[in-house]
């Protein structure tokens, strides 16, 4: 029998926390952790009511010491349990990237593969929270130039919880990055949630002129700069990448080779990240040919500003970068 599917509006920290209980509802082995992850905000309402349904056995609060903690997730992983690390900003994983790289990354090599550390961090890039430097740092390149390590990064209300659940059901470690603009949208979602896989991009818009390389918040970004070129009778196609590592190669290459044009935008620095990497494959693909040079769209070469005004001229501002893309026709 067909099994029916509905959906429900909800916000993206509703879609989290939904997931977060299917996947502890349904596999016993799955536990949550992290600081604050029980205080009544529930970590911007990802976690409310998680204790209350699964008791603090499988839902808990913890000190800072991240290295232990983390320290504690592989060494539960490698058990046989699949543990959710609640991190909060990006850049506290800075200090467990002994634990990560040396560790859960490395762990199913030196085992001969006879083991795996499925283990999921969940971490917010702060971006437009006045936060400044140390809470506003976006790793994900970082993170994705390591093997053996997932990176996610979600950038719609309905693809999150999906791509959640595919990172706690995978056996690899994965990196699971929200961005803290994601936290103001609602959207529907598809009931009963199913996993997305992994390493698969999403297009969100269909083009013949351009193709717009993004992913998380700068997605909804580059629908905002297509919509002002489509003005110009100008039409870009959107690939929303959904995950860093494993990297769609295929329909990157497959959407520049039929638009000759690319622009990719990324929610970290612009060098060393997402557009190095396309640049990387683009070149080393003797059949795909660029009409026009590519273009990086990105946070400037600096740490985030404290100040909101210079915030703002730190991150990308759309009319620029509609400029900049109208000069390659």
């Amino acid at each position: 029998m067909e099994e029916h599917i509905t959906s429900k509006r909800m916000s993206f920290g509703e879609a989290i926390r939904m997931a977060i209980s299917q996947a502890m509802e349904s596999d016993e082995r799955v536990f949550a952790y992290g600081q604050g992850i029980n205080d009544p905000g529930g970590f911007f309402g990802s976690t409310v009511g998680l204790s209350d349904k699964f008791s603090e056995v499988r839902c808990f609060d913890v000190p800072l010491s991240e290295d232990s903690l983390i320290g504690m997730g592989v060494g539960a992983a490698i058990q046989g349990r699949r543990p959710i690390y609640v991190a909060l900003r990006f850049d506290f994983l800075l200090l467990m990237m002994n634990q990560i790289v040396n560790h859960a990354a490395k762990w199913p090599l030196m085992s001969g593969y006879q083991s795996t550390v499925p283990l999921t961090i969940r971490c917010i890039i702060g971006k437009d929270w006045g936060q400044a430097a140390q809470h506003s740092g976006a790793y994900h390149a970082m993170f994705a130039h390591v093997p053996g390590l997932e990176v996610v990064m979600p950038s719609s209300v309905n693809d999150a919880p999906r791509l959640l659940l595919a990172s706690i059901q995978s056996d690899l470690p994965t990196i699971f990055v929200e961005s803290k603009p994601l936290y103001e949208l609602t959207g529907e979602v598809e009931l009963p949630i199913e996993p997305s896989p992994l390493g698969q991009a999403s297009i969100v818009r269909e083009g013949d002129d351009i193709t717009f390389v993004a992913i998380s918040h700068m997605v909804e970004f580059a629908k905002g700069v297509a919509q002002d070129l489509a003005e110009k009778n100008i039409q870009a196609k959107i690939l929303d990448l959904r995950t860093l590592s494993p990297l769609d190669e295929k329909q990157i290459i497959t959407s520049v080779n039929r638009t000759g044009r690319v622009a990719v935008f990324d929610v970290g620095w612009q060098k060393f990240g997402l557009a190095s990497e396309v640049s990387r494959l683009i070149c080393m693909t003797p059949a795909c040919r660029l009409i026009s040079p590519l273009v990086s769209v990105g946070q400037k070469w600096e740490h985030s500003p404290g100040g909101c005004f210079r915030e703002h001229e730190h991150y990308p501002i759309q009319q620029q970068v509609v400029t900049e893309i109208l000069r390659l026709f």
